[in-house]
């Protein structure tokens, strides 16, 4: 049984089965779900992606840190966010209960 549970949402659609029913994420991939949507929602992933050189990049990144942190099925001190490839960034982090985290932020955009 899973403690954790949550609509998969790709591309801010419901993804369905072949049946047409919602498919759903558990546990570590819900929350790993949650976490990108929380920093989408903040709209701090469009300054990483648009920034250019002007020094928003590591505050944001701070902030968005701390944000991932507020989650308290997140372990402090964990968080990383790092841009992989131009334009590309994932969060990872360390889950209390479920091991290690990671997604994409910029391809969400």
């Amino acid at each position: 049984m899973s403690t954790y549970a949550d609509l998969h949402i790709s591309n801010g659609d419901v993804v369905l089965d072949a049946g047409l029913s919602p498919t759903y994420l558990t546990d570590r991939a819900a929350i790993a779900q949650d976490v990108v949507h929380a920093i989408l929602d903040t709209g701090l992933a469009h300054l990483l992606v648009s920034d250019r050189g002007t020094g928003v990049t590591a505050d944001t990144q701070i902030q968005l840190k701390l944000l991932v942190e507020e989650d308290e099925r997140i372990m402090p001190g964990t968080v990383r966010i790092e841009e992989v490839n131009s334009g590309e960034w994932w969060v990872f982090a360390d889950t209390i209960d479920f091991g290690p985290i990671s997604s994409s932020i910029g391809g969400a955009l």
